[in-house]
């Protein structure tokens, strides 16, 4: 069990009724992409920021928020606040650590998945996130490529990751490169639901 936890009035507010796996299928756009190019297209872009709503499942509980994540090459932030604009935590980060804030309380720690883990009970899989919200695959991950040239699912091979599945749908053109808007991520019994409403490409 985690050793921090939220207050309980930040939880009211945080277990909201989670709505983003009920939206229709998509239509498909009609691309047909390099898969090589378009990966290289992906991992250069180190600095972005999106917008949007993540939501957490398991057989216990049903919460989600309105996020906000800045990516910097290494440094990140990333913000969670509820439907009404109530800052619910916030995480800084690089290389060197990172610090967690929520109810004026500071948490730090060199591991971000397991600081956002301990705090709030959520499985993030910090580290790793910001390569996957793009749909962007390292060397020895499995992947099934769709017939539009882009990621449809990613099974990640790395040391502290082979325990997730992620699915990918909604892609839209940002700034010439094709990014999802809807990331599914499945650990055992666990989800983490992503829908992006703005992506923001920087230099």
């Amino acid at each position: 069990m985690p050793t921090y936890y939220l207050k309980k009035q930040t939880l009211c507010i945080f277990i909201l009724v989670f709505f983003l796996a009920g939206c229709g299928t998509l239509s498909k756009p009609t691309v047909s992409l390099n898969s090589t190019v378009h990966q290289l297209s992906l991992k250069q872009q180190e600095s972005w920021l999106i917008k949007g709503k993540i939501g957490f499942r398991n057989s216990e509980k049903n919460q989600s928020a309105n996020f906000r994540w800045q990516q910097n090459q290494q440094q990140y932030q990333l913000n969670l606040t509820s439907i009404i604009g109530t800052s619910l935590l916030n995480l800084k980060g690089d290389k060197k650590g990172v610090t967690l804030t929520t109810d004026d309380e500071i948490y730090q720690d060199s591991d971000p998945s397991y600081l956002i883990w301990r705090v709030t009970g959520w499985q993030i899989p910090v580290e790793k996130l910001r390569l996957w919200i793009k749909g962007q695959h390292q060397k020895n991950d499995k992947v099934l490529i769709s017939s539009q040239g882009w990621i449809n699912q990613l099974q990640p091979m790395c040391n502290k990751c082979k325990n997730w599945l992620i699915n990918y749908d909604n892609y839209k053109l940002v700034d010439g490169i094709w990014l999802p808007h809807k990331v599914l991520l499945q650990n055992n019994n666990n989800q983490l639901i992503i829908r992006v409403n703005k992506w923001e490409l920087h230099e």
